[in-house]
């Protein structure tokens, strides 16, 4: 440390490697608040970008340990958006399947090519189909609302 003080020419390269690790830590830190601040608002942000900085950050772990545990939590909290994101659409996927599953047993039994099979011969046969087709329909639909999977 004298030899810093006594040299000058030793003093501002110091400083000058100083103030250039502090505008990197400055500018790391700029990006991960916009990457932040695009998450908050539900905005879609670049995936690859974001992993750059990731890979930035953990090529300099030791100098930035508060911006890497901040990216980490960004990274949880996009995971988490992508899981609630899928999870809605299976959500979606199961009760179409559950409202069309009945409705497929009733064609194949209506649709049979037997003489037996009750109203089918019938004047009314298509209109109790319908009707059964609807009041399934519909009846699901009541069942999922109530059940608040809608």
């Amino acid at each position: 440390m004298d030899t810093l003080r006594h040299d000058d020419g030793r003093v501002v390269v110091f400083y000058r490697i100083l103030n250039m690790d502090i505008r990197s830590m400055e500018s790391l830190e700029q990006k991960l608040n916009k990457f932040e601040e695009d998450i908050f608002d539900g905005n879609n942000i670049d995936i690859k970008d974001f992993y750059r900085l990731k890979k930035t950050l953990l090529d300099s772990r030791k100098d930035n340990l508060d911006l890497l545990e901040l990216h980490l939590i960004l990274e949880a909290m996009l995971d988490k958006k992508q899981n609630e994101l899928i999870n809605k659409r299976l959500n979606i996927l199961t009760i179409w399947s559950a409202i069309f599953l009945p409705l497929s047993f009733y064609t194949g039994l209506w649709g049979m090519n037997f003489d037996d099979v009750p109203l089918i011969t019938g004047d009314n046969g298509f209109w109790l189909f319908a009707g059964l087709t609807i009041l399934t329909i519909v009846g699901m639909l009541i069942y999922f609302k109530k059940q608040k999977w809608m």
